[in-house]
């Protein structure tokens, strides 16, 4: 191992996993420990249960699991060796001098090619070939206080003058090309940013992750913008634009915007909680990043378009299963944050989040829209589509105070859209209980071990024995004598012989460790296995386990059935006879 493990236990002494996870979730306590809603899927209710005494977490909704390592890998994206310096830090742990870990030394070349790259960009923003960018911004309203805190710059409209830049630095083709700042096509490599307005996207640690390029051409064919395609350091779907400087905001709102303008406008402007997406809306990783930052609402403040309209309704339904309070902004005269500030200032900006209105309402409002109301057709279609939506409402006194409002709209009885809402409600109880019936009988593909569902006995017999052995590491000659067989799914033999290895050396069980070897995911299923105390101490239940891997493959193969005579063929049914009984 390249850690000791004395180093790995001080690191976890020094770094409680409730003190670490209640730095990115609200804990609420629960007997001897805790519970949150989990950080790494979308929930409603707590599911994600965080031992304090044992220094582990583990999600019963979604199976992710482990200790205060994998919790910091899964939860700020950092692989193995950055998470244990993550927390080294955190505690002010020396970190033991790295040896041959590739991995962490690539990440970190990234970084730094990143940000060799992104000092490039600025730097020619402010030369003479870098005239149109600036003046571009200019035009656009923005300082050079905030080009220069933003870290803006600009790639010239030249096929290799970034990539003759860095490769007078010493980095490698493949290395330009695998961050994602050279392009291929036809065997040629050029510049990927090329005539762009050049905006960085930093990671929250203050790391350059990314680019995102805005065209100054006018050639419609070629896209308005473009992001670094997703490397070791960047996962866009993981990012928010501006996070770094807004997550010390003293504001407990979050602004949500589209994109690197309208936040930038905004910061300019003093409203310094602004972020946006990477892409055209929301996704689940960033709404539950949002949940555990600790801001008390959301303001979505999308574009006044259809499209800007229509990533406002998912970002809304995103939050509300991360449990996020949303409000959203309604822009009269101005199509975006940016143009509203311009027109009518800060202040006027500041009063429309003051008025703000609830996601709630906002959605009941765009159910009426082209439908009068004054009309039966009218009405009876607001109906169908308000008993939809309201059925959807997980909070009683939200979904009774807007059935209300949706009766006095529609002029409706209050029973009358009640009632339709419960049966609504009770249908979608029904279908869900479908679906995970169905689900049972049609099981998802295991993508962890995806031998599982073809060798479910086998499998069960392999998690018994981790089981037995973790807890039992004294029986390991005992095992090793008694298992004639081997372990027939792949993700579980990787599981044995990590732990036999561990064991061989004088080490003893502890799920830390496996973090050098397994990824975040994995983790989550290794604890699964060696917390089932089903079968933690049942030495018959070994014997058993023990006894199906010796016996797997023993079994002839049908093309072999062929071959055998019908004494053979008799002692081979009675035999299995005799072992089903």
């Amino acid at each position: 191992m390249r850690l000791s493990e004395d180093f790995i236990r001080e690191l976890h002494d020094r770094n409680d996993i409730v003190s670490v996870a209640q730095g990115y979730v609200e804990l609420k306590r629960s007997g001897g420990s805790y519970m949150c809603r989990c950080p790494f899927h979308s929930e409603k209710s707590p599911s994600c249960h965080i031992s304090p005494d044992k220094g582990l977490f583990h999600c019963f909704g979604c199976g992710v699991g482990g200790d205060v390592v994998t919790f910091i890998r899964m939860i700020e994206n950092l692989d193995y060796m950055d998470a244990v310096r993550f927390l080294a830090q955190r505690a002010g742990m020396p970190m033991p001098e790295d040896k041959d870990d590739g991995s962490a030394k690539k990440r970190q070349r990234l970084y730094e090619m990143n940000r060799v790259a992104g000092k490039y960009f600025h730097k020619q923003l402010f030369s003479p070939e870098g005239a149109a960018g600036l003046d571009y911004l200019r035009r656009r309203g923005l300082s050079e206080h905030t080009i220069r805190r933003f870290g803006l710059g600009y790639a010239v409209d030249d096929y290799h003058n970034l990539h003759y830049y860095m490769k007078s630095l010493g980095y490698s083709d493949y290395e330009l090309a695998d961050g994602s700042l050279l392009a291929t096509n036809n065997n040629k490599i050029y510049d990927k940013f090329r005539n762009r307005v050049m905006f960085p996207i930093f990671d929250t640690r203050g790391n350059v992750a990314a680019f995102g390029g805005r065209t100054l051409s006018e050639d419609k064919n070629i896209p308005k913008y473009l992001n670094s395609a997703e490397t070791m350091v960047f996962h866009k779907s993981d990012m928010l634009f501006a996070l770094d400087k807004s997550k010390n905001s003293k504001a407990d709102y979050f602004i949500l915007c589209e994109g690197y303008m309208d936040v930038i406008a905004l910061h300019q402007a003093g409203f310094d909680s602004a972020v946006a997406s990477l892409g055209t809306s929301l996704t689940p990783q960033q709404a539950n990043m949002i949940s555990r930052l600790g801001k008390k609402e959301i303001i979505l403040s999308y574009d006044s378009d259809g499209a800007g309209q229509a990533a406002a309704s998912r970002g809304i339904n995103l939050l509300s299963e991360a449990g996020v309070r949303a409000r959203v902004l309604k822009m009269d005269g101005a199509k975006d944050p940016d143009e509203f500030i311009k027109r009518f200032g800060a202040e006027a900006f500041r009063s429309l989040i003051e008025k703000s209105g609830s996601a709630i309402a906002y959605e009941m409002d765009k159910l009426a829209a082209g439908l009068d109301l004054n009309t039966d057709d009218g009405r009876a279609a607001y109906l169908k589509k308000a008993v939809t939506f309201l059925a959807q409402i997980s909070n009683d006194i939200d979904r009774a105070v807007y059935i209300s409002r949706a009766a006095r709209e529609a002029s409706i009885p209050v029973d009358t859209i009640k009632t339709a809402v419960e049966r609504e409600i009770s249908r979608n109880k029904g279908m869900a209980r479908r679906k995970q019936q169905n689900a049972a009988l049609h099981p998802v593909p295991d993508k962890i071990n995806p031998d599982a569902l073809k060798m479910p006995k086998e499998e069960k017999a392999e998690r018994g024995i981790i089981c037995y052995l973790y807890h039992n590491p004294e029986a390991l000659e005992k095992i090793s004598f008694a298992l004639k067989g081997e372990f027939v799914t792949v993700f579980n033999k990787r599981v044995y012989e990590f732990l036999v290895k561990m064991l061989t050396n004088g080490g003893e069980p502890d799920i830390s460790f496996f973090n050098e070897e397994f990824d975040a995911r994995e983790m989550g299923r290794i604890m699964q296995i060696v917390t089932d105390n089903t079968f933690a101490n049942d030495k018959t239940a070994l014997a058993d386990f023990i006894d199906v891997l010796n016996d797997y493959g023993k079994t002839p193969k049908d093309n072999q059935y062929g071959d055998m005579s019908d004494e053979e063929l008799l002692k081979l049914v009675q035999k299995l006879k005799e072992k089903k009984k």
